[in-house]
């Protein structure tokens, strides 16, 4: 990548020229904010530790039900964030840079749209669930009811999915404008949030109560992100 595209950019002179040093003065404001957010990811974490100790009390085979389940999750997760990250925060940086103004708007309409993107990828996938699973896992010592089982898994879990990918693009948001800080504590939000959820669903609805939990804790840290879009917006 640094062969193909970087160099021949710095030598029409569209960037400048990579150097491999650490006596940048960039270094300085690289780890401030890095090190904010590794802390906040670090918290996150987390939550599958704090998944398999509650899924440990649900009985044999409730891990394994759960990890095939965020396997598929995972898939669609990191698809998701990958394609949202790439589209949202180079465009942000570039609005914040040279229009702050216009960024609020158009921060806002991404919300909105990947908000119902989300709903409707969930929308699908819920119906899909069941041949997913069974394409992907039933075979040998993975019976049909395990099939079953992974799929009420799954569909809770499926509820995540409008709140995380609107949840990116406030990400894309804070990070172009460096509040990095803000990204921590929605980390520290997160952590609580996960623990909460995991205590109050897991009572209610089993191993599914778990993968509810983790919407509850993109749905909370949703609200803090839209919390503290509008209070940008105000004083702004």
């Amino acid at each position: 990548h640094l062969a193909s595209l970087a160099m021949p950019l710095a030598r029409q002179g569209e960037i400048e020229t990579p150097r491999f040093t650490r006596q940048s003065p960039q270094w300085t404001p690289f780890w401030q904010g890095f090190s904010i957010m590794l802390a906040g990811q670090v918290l996150m974490s987390f939550i599958g530790i704090i998944d398999q100790f509650f899924a440990a009390h649900l009985g044999t085979g409730a891990i394994a039900t759960l990890s095939y389940a965020n396997r598929i999750l995972a898939l669609i997760l990191g698809m998701g964030a990958m394609a949202v990250s790439r589209a949202t925060l180079p465009v942000f940086s570039a609005i914040h840079a040279q229009a702050g103004e216009q960024l609020h708007r158009v921060a806002t309409h991404w919300v909105r749209l990947l908000f119902a993107l989300g709903v409707v990828t969930m929308l699908v996938s819920w119906w899909l669930a069941p041949w997913g699973v069974k394409l992907l896992f039933e075979r040998g010592a993975f019976t049909a009811q395990d099939t079953v089982a992974v799929t009420r898994v799954l569909r809770f879990g499926l509820t995540q999915l409008p709140f995380y990918f609107a949840g990116l693009v406030f990400v894309s948001y804070l990070s172009s404008r460096g509040q990095y800080t803000s990204l921590f504590w929605s980390g520290m939000l997160g952590l609580f949030a996960k623990v909460l959820g995991n205590a109050l669903f897991s009572t209610a609805y089993g191993l599914g109560g778990i993968a509810l939990a983790t919407a509850f804790t993109y749905a909370t840290n949703f609200v803090f992100f839209w919390w503290l879009f509008q209070r940008t917006i105000r004083t702004a």
